[in-house]
Order: C-alpha cells, then sequence, then structure tokens
C-alpha cells in the first residue's frame, strides 16, 4: 500500500505554527592539486594525518581532500534555537601502500591497520585515510536564550589547530554529550563534555595482526584476539575567554580518560604482559592546555600554548607518530609517561606584507610498565623534538602574492621515524617552497587561493624509496600546483 506521505508533512507544518527556521548553512573546506617530481617518480609529501606537516603545508600536500557541511536552524521561538548539523569527508589514500585513485605517496603515515567503521582500516573506510568516505559531524544543538548550547552527537568540539601545520595541538572530537558557554561573569565561559574514542586494540598500539611482548620480539596473534576494540571515555572541561590585559585573553583545557575493559581485553592484555598485575589495568590519561592568545598583534595575532600529558596522552611530547590531535587518541595500553610541549604561533598582517610563523618544542619521560626509564621498545623514548615553520608574502595586487614557506625539524630517533638511522640519535628534515598565488583579497586568510610552487625537500626524514632515489640521496624537487579554499 502507498504511503501517503502529505499529511504528515502537513501536520508537522502546523505543529511548527509560526516557528521560522534559517536556510541551510552550507560551508566547508577542500584541496586538490598536481605534484610533478623532477627526478622521476612519484612525488612525496613528508606531511600526514598522523604528525600534521612539521615543515609547512606549502607544496607538501599529495592528496585530495574535502568536507562538506550542512548545518540548519530548524526552531527557534522566544531565542530558544535547535540546529542540526552534519559534515562528510572525502579523501585519497594517505597510506605507504597502493594508492588508489591517486598517484601521489602521502608519506610516513601509519595509518594503514585496523578495521572499517569509525576505527581505523586499511580497507579506506576510516575517517583518516583511504579512498574513504567518512561522516565527520551528525549532532544537534539546541541554544537557550542565554547562549548556553546543550548538544548531543557526533562533531569536532572545540579543535584548537596551527593553520600552516595543518596540526592539531588540541582535537577532542568524536561521539558525546556536552553543555556549552556557560557564562562565568565577567571572566569567559566555561564548557564541559563526555567524549568517547574507540580504538583497536592493535590498530593503534602495534600494528594488527601483530602484538610486541618488550623482551620477546614480534608475536603473532590469532585474528580474534585483535578484533576487539577499547571503548577511551574522555571527561572535557573549557574555561575559555578568560580577560587578561588589553586584546589578550586566556583559555584552559582540561581532559581525564579512562577504559572499561572487558574480560577478553583483560585476558588479551594479560597474555601480552605475562604479567597479571601490570597486564590488566588499562591505561588512563591526563591533558592539560593553556593557550594565551594576544590580539592586535601587527594586525594579526599571536598565541603561546603549554601543554601537559600523562601516561596515554604522553605523546604531547612528540612530533613522531600520533603527535597530531592531541585529545583525540588515548593510547590504551602499554604507555608510561609525560610529554610536555610548548608552542608559539600567529599572524603578522600589513599592508604589503604578511607571515605566518609556527614554532613547537616537546619533550617527552618516558617509562616501560616496571617504572623502568627509556619506555616500551615500540615507543618514543625519553627526548625531545622541536620545529618551526615561517610563511612570508609579499603582496603584489589585491589577488596575487608571493610566498615563500621555510620549515625544518629535529626529531629523537625512535627507529620509527626514518630510514637507516639507527646509526643516529637524531633526525631531521627541511623543506623550501616558493609559490605564485591568486586569492579574492590580499590578507593572509584569504581563499580561494589558486597557487603555483616550486618545492625542495631533504633530510633524514624523506623516504627515498617512495620517490625512485637511492639510499644515499634522499632529497626531491617538486613542481606543481593547489587549488585551497574554505567557505
Amino acid at each position: 500500500m502507498k504511503a501517503k506521505w502529505l499529511p504528515i508533512s502537513a501536520a508537522v507544518a502546523l505543529a511548527l505554527g509560526s516557528v521560522s527556521a534559517s536556510a541551510v548553512d552550507f560551508h566547508g573546506y577542500m584541496r586538490a592539486g598536481l605534484n610533478y617530481a623532477t627526478q622521476g617518480g612519484s612525488a612525496y609529501c613528508f606531511g600526514n594525518g598522523q604528525k600534521g606537516h612539521l615543515l609547512g603545508r606549502l607544496g607538501d600536500e599529495c592528496d585530495t581532500y574535502a568536507e562538506l557541511a550542512l548545518s540548519q536552524e530548524v526552531f527557534n521561538k522566544a531565542n530558544n534555537k535547535f540546529t542540526v548539523n552534519t559534515l562528510v569527508a572525502y579523501g585519497t589514500h594517505e597510506t605507504l601502500d597502493a594508492v588508489t585513485g591517486q598517484y601521489d605517496y602521502q608519506g610516513n603515515s601509519w595509518q594503514s591497520v585496523g578495521f572499517g567503521g569509525d576505527r581505523a582500516g586499511a580497507e579506506g573506510h576510516s575517517a583518516w585515510h583511504g579512498q574513504r568516505l567518512s561522516l565527520r559531524e551528525a549532532w544537534a544543538g539546541y541554544e537557550m536564550p542565554s547562549g548556553i548550547q546543550l548538544w548531543a552527537g557526533k562533531r569536532y568540539y572545540q579543535r584548537k589547530d596551527i593553520h600552516i601545520m595543518d596540526l592539531y595541538y588540541l582535537n577532542n572530537s568524536g561521539t558525546g554529550f556536552g553543555v556549552e558557554n556557560i557564562a562565568v561573569g565577567n571572566l569567559g565561559s566555561v564548557s564541559v563534555a563526555l567524549i568517547k574514542h574507540q580504538t583497536d586494540v592493535d590498530a593503534t598500539a602495534y600494528g594488527w595482526p601483530y602484538r610486541q611482548y618488550p623482551k620477546d620480539g614480534w608475536e603473532t596473534f590469532p585474528v580474534e584476539s585483535a578484533n576487539t576494540a577499547i571503548n577511551s571515555y574522555k571527561f572535557d572541561v573549557r574555561w575559555n575567554g578568560i580577560p587578561l590585559w588589553n586584546d589578550a585573553s586566556l583559555d584552559v583545557a582540561l581532559i581525564y580518560a579512562w577504559q572499561k575493559l572487558s574480560e577478553q581485553q583483560k585476558e588479551i592484555m594479560y597474555d601480552q604482559r605475562k604479567n597479571k598485575e601490570l597486564g590488566t589495568k588499562a591505561n588512563n590519561a591526563f591533558l592539560a592546555t593553556v593557550e594565551l592568545t594576544q590580539g592586535n598583534f601587527f594586525g594579526g595575532f599571536n598565541k603561546v600554548v603549554l601543554q601537559y600529558g600523562h601516561d596515554g596522552f604522553d605523546n604531547v611530547g612528540t612530533l613522531s607518530s600520533g603527535s597530531n590531535h592531541n585529545g583525540e587518541n588515548v593510547i590504551p595500553y602499554s604507555e608510561k609517561g609525560n610529554g610536555y610541549r610548548f608552542i608559539d604561533w600567529g599572524v603578522i598582517e600589513q599592508p604589503s606584507w604578511n607571515l605566518g610563523y609556527a614554532l613547537i618544542a616537546t619533550h617527552k619521560n618516558a617509562f616501560d610498565e616496571n617504572g623502568t626509564e627509556g619506555g616500551a621498545n615500540w615507543s618514543h623514548p625519553t627526548g625531545n623534538d622541536y620545529a618551526f615553520v615561517v610563511r612570508p608574502s609579499y603582496k603584489w595586487s589585491d589577488f596575487t602574492s608571493t610566498v615563500l614557506e621555510f620549515g625544518y625539524t629535529n626529531q629523537t630517533n625512535t627507529g620509527w621515524n626514518g630510514w637507516a638511522t639507527d646509526y643516529k640519535d637524531r633526525v631531521k628534515a627541511t623543506k623550501l617552497t616558493l609559490a605564485q598565488q591568486w586569492t579574492p583579497g590580499s590578507h593572509f586568510w584569504a581563499r580561494p587561493s589558486i597557487r603555483v610552487f616550486a618545492s625542495w625537500l631533504s633530510g633524514d626524514l624523506v623516504r627515498h624509496e617512495y620517490f625512485g632515489n637511492t639510499k644515499d640521496d634522499n632529497h626531491q624537487v617538486v613542481l606543481g600546483a593547489q587549488m585551497e579554499a574554505w567557505w
């Protein structure tokens, strides 16, 4: 029997009465471009989702990526507003294996393990890699007359990033529930949320289907033992917009994470650790972030950020795999230590030129599960990393400018972040990019941007095997063109 939907829609319209709703808000982000390796072979990009672009993202983005967001205010009566919000992400591979539909490699990425859905997946179903389609946001909000917002669903949650590095130094995104914008007099506002993150046991820690014993090397586990996910629950408290002196404010974020293990997960962890006391306890985590923003800074702004991460969040003290999106992924077990991070970044805007810049310095104290310094042998050891990027631009007119970007990183050698580097204590990489760009306006954030560029990349961390050079020739020159846009 054919359903009669017209009476239903009419009843809904009648129920809404005179309540008005806004038109659909369409916004998003996208990038795509051409990369030509002058030495032949595939172009190589150092940056990726795991680490961000520590050498700067200009001329170092080999992928195609887009986010398309649709939001609508569906109810508004007496300043009681309800909204629905969605965001779909599309992108090409960012792994080291064969690249479907993309001739370039998104280098040095360790995202090729795990399972489908919202979890990591070699099949290309993950939110962050593959020829993938991902629903990043699906949430509803209720804004009260006071300005307080109640929300539930899956969303990007109050993220903080350095644009020229594509690095999120605070990103507790996921599925959850929260209350935002609770005014604290004239002292800013407080937000509280509970957010879940799901981790495949082997995908994050060891690389399915293998599990690594600290003393016994690599062993293979049955598939069924790997096919289990650990749920991390993160209690997130933010105090934003605390006023200081003129044009200055302070944001504070505290995240505490814990896991509730099943009996099967405890058994797997016991088998791995071969020690009941050490092997059946999940790895809790704590992350604290303080951000000082100075506005009206030579026509732009400057941000100083201090972060501290404990145990499952200790990768805040590194710039190797997992250093991006701090607050999102919790290392579920085997990780004992603490990490520290200092960031200074910002933008200077002047009539004839502008400058984007970023400096990150990190330090990690790593311990194995018996409290011995050095860390599990798959982990980043005790040590420090740093990276900096500068992007000056000269404005020829309101529509065109010439951009130079220089980036450098110097890291503790983990054996995971370079090639043939076992004899070195530290590994390095350098990038220099010259670009001509056309934008609708001359300010730093004007988009869309159409660019042509030449980029030089060199150093220990440049993976020669992915663009056909010999071991002693770990550098490349790339010519290209790219579009980047947001709206």
